[in-house]
């Protein structure tokens, strides 16, 4: 008999299994299911992954389908995207959906008409189970605004909670939590806007990290922010259980 590792003395051959595991490996019944109970867990298992696609699939649209219609101006739209009783809390508003759509429009509509507005989404992801799901996501919101004559660009980095619920079968929000992290005021165009008018800025009353964010959310709607929820902060940790809490009860 020729040995095969004297041939290839650097190969690696295995230990042959025992006989009793040699038996199982050969035996093409030890293992064996009957086809129809196959058949029956494949199919149930691809009719789990499909379902879960289409919910995530239609939660991920609907959210970012209410950025757009706000960036758009589509108001009608955006209440769509709603419970008629969700709820709503953001730097400068705490309330209903049906408020945060009417107190918007009017906000935008005192906007300069040279004025820009985009909410940048990115990085989703979305917590199932059941009826209940929470839908979280990166925002980058870029606000082109006009202010006492100066053109700035504005950003805001922060991450949206939306807590979902299929009604009727129809997935649709029924609350969102903004987590803010940080923000920028910049003029347009470098060096059209004097030093000076930065020095006269009184922002102490602000969160440090988000300071020209409530800046301008206060000259556009004359609200004072409230209920603020920071990245790092012990409210982000308080309103992340709550949303676990929230999600686990969907079963």
């Amino acid at each position: 008999m020729i040995d095969d590792r004297a041939i290839l003395p650097y190969a690696t051959v295995p230990p042959r299994p025992p006989v009793e595991c040699r038996a199982l490996l050969f035996n093409p019944h030890s293992f064996a299911r009957p086809a129809r109970q196959l058949t029956e867990d494949m199919t149930m298992t691809t009719r789990t992954r499909e379902q879960i696609v289409a919910d995530k699939f239609e939660i991920l649209e609907n959210s970012i389908t209410s950025l757009c219609h706000r960036d758009n101006g589509d108001w009608a739209g955006l209440g769509r995207c709603f419970h008629a009783d969700s709820r709503i809390t953001t730097s400068w508003f705490d309330g209903t959906a049906a408020e945060f759509v009417a107190q918007s429009n009017a906000m935008m509509s005192g906007h300069h008409p040279k004025d820009t507005q985009r909410h940048m989404m990115s990085n989703p992801r979305i917590t199932l189970n059941g009826d209940r799901a929470a839908c979280e996501y990166y925002v980058i919101l870029h606000q082109g605004r006009t202010l006492d004559g100066y053109e700035f660009d504005f950003q805001t980095w922060s991450v949206t909670i939306d807590l979902c619920e299929r009604r009727d079968g129809v997935w649709r929000i029924c609350t969102r939590k903004m987590i803010y992290e940080k923000s920028r005021m910049d003029p347009h165009v470098p060096g059209t806007v004097p030093q000076s008018y930065y020095d006269s800025l009184d922002l102490s009353r602000y969160p440090q990290a988000i300071r020209f964010h409530c800046y301008r959310n206060e000259r556009s709607s004359g609200q004072v922010p409230k209920n603020l929820i920071m990245k790092g902060s012990p409210e982000e940790v308080a309103a992340r259980k709550e949303v676990a809490a929230w999600v686990a009860g969907g079963a």
